[in-house]
Parts: structure tokens; C-alpha cells; sequence
């Protein structure tokens, strides 16, 4: 499934990858005995994450309206609001760490408050904790903030 997603990514086809990985993710949930109070066995950790942080990236690239935007996905970003204390919130914050967590938080309110200085300094900051697929992904998000 990563590589459909890497596929659909290459393709520009953001949608199509946003909803492989939301069913990877699901998938990697359920097959890695998660729990409300356990984490995910072995390497379902670092699928998790994996999707949790491409989803992440592709939603700030689609910029969906909340009138376009499916429950699942308006849920991932409500994890990375300010005022958010959820259990979500505090699951993927326990998966991913607070650093990497709260670099995808001040993304996520950069780019919904168009800032595009500290779209620039996140950048740096964030860009060695991605993959590669996720860093041109990154890159297009910044790019997309400057045509604004």
C-alpha cells in the first residue's frame, strides 16, 4: 500500500494517496493490536507515523473547505489545534514524540494562518525528520503558500 501511495504521490494524484494512506493507516491500527490504552507491536509504530505524517502533509497541500473535508481527516488536523486535548492528540503524541508533534502542529497553524516566514523556519526544522517522499511534499506546501 506504501508504494501505491508513493505512486499516487509522484502522480499528483494527492487525493488518491491521502485515502490509500488513511486506509493504511486504519489497517495498521487494527492489525497491530492498538487499543485506547496500548501502543501499536513492532513496526506498526513506524507505519503509523508514517501515514499519520504524509496525511498530514497532503491535507495542507489539498487545503480541503470544511464543507469538502471527510470526518477522518477533519479529525487528524483537530489533532494538531492549539486548544486540542484530546485523547487523539495525546495517543499520536505518545507514538510520534513531542518534538516531531509539535514541528507538525506549528505547520499546521502556519499554513492555515498563511504565515509564510515561519513556513520557511519550520522548514528547516522539520525537514531532518522526514523521509525524502515527505520533504518534496514539504517542499510543495511551501511553494504552494508562496503563489498565495
Amino acid at each position: 500500500m506504501k508504494k501505491v501511495a508513493s505512486c499516487k504521490i509522484n502522480e499528483e494524484d494527492y487525493e488518491g494517496a491521502l485515502t490509500v494512506l488513511t486506509e493504511m493507516q486504519f489497517m495498521a491500527q487494527e492489525r497491530g493490536g492498538v487499543t485506547d490504552s496500548e501502543k501499536p507491536l513492532g513496526i506498526y509504530t513506524d507505519i503509523l507515523i508514517h501515514c499519520e505524517v504524509t496525511r498530514v502533509l497532503l491535507l495542507m497541500i489539498l487545503q480541503p473547505t470544511p464543507q469538502r473535508i471527510r470526518p477522518e481527516h477533519a479529525q487528524t488536523l483537530e489533532k494538531y489545534a492549539w486548544h486540542n486535548n484530546s485523547e487523539d492528540q495525546n495517543y499520536i503524541l505518545e507514538l510520534m514524540g513531542f518534538d516531531l508533534f509539535l514541528l507538525l502542529q506549528s505547520l499546521v497553524m502556519s499554513c492555515q494562518s498563511n504565515e509564510i516566514d515561519e513556513l520557511h523556519a519550520l522548514q528547516t526544522e522539520i525537514m531532518p525528520k522526514l523521509g525524502q517522499e515527505q520533504n518534496e511534499l514539504l517542499n510543495n506546501i511551501v511553494e504552494i503558500y508562496l503563489k498565495k
